[in-house]
């Protein structure tokens, strides 16, 4: 799915793009989760570190008639959210605090955000206790996410990490991670990013 398809209000929305080269790959990356999400059987579902809502509001069409909630730590992009994605319920949380019940969420999602997580061991651990059956992972697949950056001339004093960037997995160091907590079912790789469909 096309991020073109996605009506998003926000002067945040950072996956939203005029490069043709990027917004292939966000696009890219939309409809993969697409495809994946839509071969899970879930009737509730919770977006840890929402954003705007773009993930959401990409599959709203086949979640809006399900039990839908959110959570971002960002105030402002929580009020966003909250108008992109008139059914759902959004507020302001953290993945490593989540504040929901154990095993309340059939399916829960958290993409591009355990990158940034201060300890992404308990923030994995939050997204297994509120889990009921399964999640959906994402980070940006390393190195490469940093060659691609220092190939368009971003942030070569940091040798290519994009800022807020704390934790850097690769492909196998990812699935490492997860596995700790899941049982993967599917790996996907949409270029840049490693997507991870487990099961509790």
């Amino acid at each position: 799915m096309s991020t073109d398809s996605v009506n998003i209000k926000s002067k945040h929305a950072k996956y939203l793009t005029g490069n043709p080269i990027s917004k292939y790959l966000v696009g890219n990356f939309f409809s993969r989760v697409n495809v994946i999400i839509r071969g899970v059987e879930f009737n509730s579902i919770v977006d840890i570190g929402c954003g705007e809502g773009l993930l959401l509001s990409s599959l709203k069409d086949f979640i809006k008639e399900k039990k839908c909630f959110a959570i971002d730590l960002d105030e402002t992009e929580v009020k966003d959210a909250t108008v992109n994605l008139p059914f759902c319920s959004v507020r302001v949380g953290s993945a490593e605090e989540i504040p929901l019940d154990d095993n309340s969420f059939d399916f829960v999602t958290c993409t591009e955000v355990l990158e940034h997580c201060t300890n992404p061991y308990k923030a994995l651990s939050e997204i297994h206790r509120v889990s009921n059956k399964f999640v959906l992972l994402s980070v940006p697949r390393e190195p490469i996410w940093r060659i691609l950056n220092l190939i368009r001339f971003s942030y070569i004093k940091d040798f290519g990490n994009t800022p807020g960037h704390l934790n850097h997995w690769s492909s196998r160091s990812f699935e490492k991670f997860v596995s700790s907590k899941f049982k993967i079912i599917k790996v996907s790789h949409s270029l840049p990013w490693t997507i991870i469909l487990a099961e509790k």
